[in-house]
Order: C-alpha cells, then sequence, then structure tokens
C-alpha cells in the first residue's frame, strides 16, 4: 500500500453500534470513513456530527454519509453492522430469515464496488450471517469474518475483575464458538498468574462469570428497557478493524471459515485468529482440555444445524 494512500472504512447500519463504531475509529486514525444507512438523513447528520467533534481532537480523519450502497466503492474495509435485532420470543432462525436479504444484498454490494476490501459481519446471528456473505460477496474466505468473540472476550475480562478481583491485566483470557448461549469461555486454557483459571477461580464463581458473561447481551438490554449494547460493540469493532488495517498480527477471536482446525469444516465460527490487511492470517489452534473442545464442537453444530434449517426454509420459499 503507498504510504500516502488513506484506507477507506465502509460501515453499514448508522445504528447506535454502526455509529459509535465510526466515532471510535474516526478518534484512531486518519481514515476515510463512509457510513451508510437506509435513512439517509440519519447517516448523513451522523457523519456530520463525528466529523465535528474532531478538531480539538487532531484527527485527521473524514466522516461522510448516505443512503447510496455504492459509496462503498474502493473501500478496504467493509463493516455491516445493519439488520434487525433480536427481540424476546425471536428464534435465532426467525433472525436469520429477517436479517438473510440484507447481509446478502450488501455482500453483492461489496463484490461490485471493494472486491478487494476485508468484509466484517457483525449482524447477528454472527456466523450464520458471515456465512451468507462470504456466499454471496465472492470473497476469498480468509478476507470474511464476523466480530463477536472480541466483545465476548472483553465482558469475560470484566467479570473476572468484577467478580473475581482479576484485573485484565493479569488475565490471558479468549472465548470462542458463537455469540449467545453456545459462546466457549476456556477456564482451563485461559490463565491468570500463570495458572488457569479453574485453578485460581472457586468453581461456583467461575459458573457464575460464564453465565453473566454469556448473558451479558441481555443483562444491558434488561436495564435499558428499549436499547441494546453499543459502546463496547463498537469498540471490539473498532479493535478488529485496527488490528486488520494496521497489519499488526495480532490474535483475536473471530467468526473465521473452518477448514479441519479444532476438527471442525465448512463453516464460519468463532476461533483465535492472526489479523492482517489480507483479513484472516492464520487460524491458531489452542491447546484446549477435553470439555473445552467438546463445548466448541457442540456448539459448531449447533451453527451447521441452524445453516441447514435456513437454507431448507429459503429454498421451500423458492419453490
Amino acid at each position: 500500500m503507498p504510504e500516502d494512500k488513506i484506507d477507506k472504512v465502509t460501515i453499514f447500519g448508522a445504528g447506535h453500534v454502526g455509529s459509535t463504531a465510526a466515532f471510535y475509529l474516526a478518534l484512531s486514525a486518519a481514515f476515510e470513513i463512509v457510513l451508510i444507512d437506509i435513512d439517509e438523513g440519519r447517516a448523513r447528520g451522523l457523519a456530520m456530527d463525528i466529523g465535528q467533534s474532531l478538531p480539538y481532537t487532531g484527527s485527521e480523519a473524514t466522516v461522510t454519509g448516505g443512503s447510496d450502497p455504492s459509496m462503498v466503492e474502493g473501500s478496504d474495509l467493509v463493516i455491516v453492522t445493519a439488520g434487525y435485532p433480536r427481540k424476546p420470543g425471536m428464534s435465532r432462525l426467525d433472525l436469520s430469515s429477517m436479517n438473510k436479504p440484507i447481509i446478502e444484498s450488501i455482500a453483492r454490494e461489496v463484490a461490485g464496488g471493494a472486491p478487494d476490501a476485508v468484509l466484517m459481519v457483525v449482524t447477528n446471528p454472527v456466523d450464520e450471517m458471515t456465512c451468507l456473505a462470504y456466499e454471496q460477496s465472492g470473497l476469498e474466505k480468509n478476507k470474511v469474518m464476523g466480530m463477536a468473540g472480541v466483545l465476548d472476550t472483553s465482558r469475560f475480562f470484566h467479570f473476572l475483575d468484577e467478580m473475581a478481583g482479576l484485573a485484565s491485566r493479569d488475565v490471558n483470557a479468549m472465548v470462542l464458538g458463537t455469540h449467545g448461549d453456545d459462546m466457549v469461555p476456556l477456564p482451563d486454557w485461559s490463565q491468570a498468574s500463570g495458572k488457569s483459571l479453574s485453578e485460581v477461580v472457586e468453581s461456583g464463581n467461575l459458573a457464575d462469570i460464564i453465565e453473566r458473561t454469556r448473558k451479558g447481551g441481555a443483562e444491558i438490554v434488561g436495564h435499558l428497557k428499549t436499547g441494546s449494547a453499543y459502546f463496547a460493540p463498537a469498540v471490539s469493532i473498532g479493535i478488529t478493524a485496527l488490528s486488520v488495517l494496521g497489519d499488526t498480527g495480532r490474535v483475536l477471536p473471530v467468526s473465521a471459515y473452518l477448514d479441519g482446525q479444532y476438527g471442525i469444516n465448512g463453516i464460519f465460527f468463532g476461533v483465535p485468529s492472526r489479523l492482517g490487511r489480507g483479513g484472516v492470517l492464520e487460524i491458531i489452534e489452542l491447546p484446549l482440555s477435553a470439555a473445552e473442545r467438546d463445548m466448541l464442537v457442540r456448539a459448531a453444530g449447533g451453527v451447521e444445524s441452524r445453516l441447514r434449517e435456513l437454507r431448507s426454509l429459503s429454498e421451500n420459499e423458492s419453490s
């Protein structure tokens, strides 16, 4: 990449998550940031607001907004937050069916306007939506990823500190698998002061920490009543984006395409991945305990099952 080239980041979805991610990235580097939303006024207005916040910060980022999906043209990184949120009583299959046409439409726009971009999907259910985005975009599998594990790991760190007094600087931890009830915190692999969490934290307390991590988003929704989390998701998006565009080689848990790693094939799934400008540069296979590996395989089975259901539903609708 020429030294004078400014990276272009396009974010589909100017809701709380997308716009806050745009703000975080604008504060972080001199990116050309584009917000695209079906509500053109919202995208334009929030882009203006972010832009007007930057003079005092010293940031040289630019932010524009609109509703025309062709604004994605020439992007280096595309982030997808657009879609419907899951509501009470809604199954993951229901949510997948609602968000499927949105993700597929955006993926086709990326294929046409930004074929060299890295595509990051945030829309839930993230593993299934990342798979659909890959299939519709025609991008190489390493150039497509889903963001959820970074957020889940951040929440895990938070609750380890709050409930067990383990400061994040003293902990090496990671959450793999799916985003939701089937996420896989790693109590045996993760360590604090050189010992596994299962040795350091009393088993009942550790179980409570894991449960609060799994329910972290729902707990916030319960307090807000009419909204959901967006600061932590936005920062998690930003950390992932900076790792990609900075070509850092940092290892983060993202939904990546598996071709036999961890005994899982043919799906996008949350695993430790080395990130850079090429997207997923390498999938890291951790030395997991038998219990952790079993949880991971079971969670992957759930993704495979839901993808089959989604495809079967689509075939029935088109016949």
